[in-house]
């Protein structure tokens, strides 16, 4: 019998801490703040790894590389082996400053265009979100993502990459900055899970011991 209540409630903590880890399988999330140097190299971005770099040769698989074109904040993208690019109003921008409850997908009207007259929703002071697209290589598809940047200038600079989040079977995603919990958030979740099934086998051994002295 106690070996039944145990087993009992060993699989309610499991029914109860799986959907909390299925809901975030396929969301990736990087919020590591990044700085954006004002220069013409600016920094390059591997979107799947969260590596960075003054230059593209120095991060294997970059895609993302916004940049001081000498005017104003750029975007330059990866061509190869599929064009990473930005959600944008046309082919040839300007680039969208994206709402929460915005999707993007394949539906979705991508550019590649480093005009800085393409980037004007991101030079104005403030923080802005940028949906984009880009080559996983680990599964050897497009994915769908948004990204958090925050300007303090009238050019775009300083500038500063808040984070980004990427669905990583290809799916669409939706905007929802803010929301993704952050790993620590996730952790004290899984610790508040473990400690609500502690109680349940603390509740159940009183029970058994209250049942034995009658």
């Amino acid at each position: 019998m106690v070996a039944s209540r145990l087993g009992m409630c060993a699989a309610a903590l499991a029914a109860a801490a799986a959907p909390m880890s299925e809901a975030q399988a396929t969301v990736i999330t990087f919020s590591t703040p990044i700085n954006v140097p004002s220069t013409f190299d600016g920094i390059y971005v591997n979107l799947l790894t969260g590596g960075t770099g003054a230059t593209g040769a120095a991060i294997v698989g970059w895609d993302f590389n916004p940049y001081n074109s000498g005017s104003a904040l750029s975007f330059f993208w990866r061509s190869t082996p599929s064009q990473a690019s930005g959600v944008a109003g046309t082919t040839t921008g300007p680039y969208l400053d994206l709402a929460d409850g915005a999707v993007v997908s394949s539906a979705s009207v991508f550019a590649q265009t480093t005009a800085a007259a393409a980037t004007a929703a991101f030079q104005t002071p403030g923080t802005h979100t940028l949906g984009f697209r880009f080559y996983n290589e680990n599964t050897s598809s497009v994915n769908y993502g948004f990204m958090s940047l925050t300007s303090g200038g009238a050019n775009g600079f300083p500038l500063t990459i808040n984070g980004w989040s990427f669905e990583d079977s290809g799916a669409a995603i939706t905007v929802t900055t803010g929301v993704v919990p952050e790993p620590a958030t996730s952790a004290m979740l899984t610790l508040g899970a473990l400690a609500l099934g502690a109680a349940q086998m603390r509740r159940v051994r009183r029970q058994q011991r209250q049942a034995a002295q009658h």
